[in-house]
This record gives C-alpha cells, structure tokens and sequence, in this order.
C-alpha cells in the first residue's frame, strides 16, 4: 500500500545529537479516533533510521484532543476517555 508524497518541497531538520536529516516531501493522512472521529492532516515524509513517517503530537491540539497525565488518559473532543496504557502511578 502506498500514498502520493509531493517531492516538490523537502526541508532540513536537526535531530538528536546534532544530526541533520531532510525529508523527502509531504503527503496527507488520515487519522482515526475512537473509530468515528477523523482527521487529515498533512506531514512531512522522510527516512529517518527507517521510520517512513515523521508524526509528532502535534495532530492533538487542532484535532481537540487532551491528554490528562495525573489520570492517564487522553480525552477526545466529545469527552469519551482512553486509558493510556502502561501507566504508572505518580
């Protein structure tokens, strides 16, 4: 299965320890949450150590959602919780 990546714009980052890498492009994804809640949003695509795509957290804060440390979950925008799992009591 493959998706379209737009080679037409790449950037450089600097990673840990200093090193420099730079992605190959940009695609569009599709998230699903909780099985009914969905999202697109646009990421940058890159060869990092393997790792094909370059997701951080920040998908959560456009898409409402909240993670609640203290009880170890992450709320969605309609309040349903998720537990996160492998927690470990403060």
């Amino acid at each position: 299965m493959g998706c379209y990546v737009d080679r037409s714009q790449s950037q450089d980052n600097v990673g840990i320890g200093d090193t420099v890498y730079s992605t190959a492009g940009r695609t569009r994804i599709k998230i699903t949450l909780a099985g009914y809640l969905v999202y697109l949003f646009d990421i940058w695509v890159g060869d990092l150590s393997g790792q094909e795509a370059i997701l951080g957290m920040d998908f959560m804060v456009p898409a409402g959602i909240r993670l609640d440390l203290a009880d170890g979950s992450l709320c969605l925008p309609d309040e349903v919780r998720i537990q996160l799992s492998g927690r470990r009591q403060l």
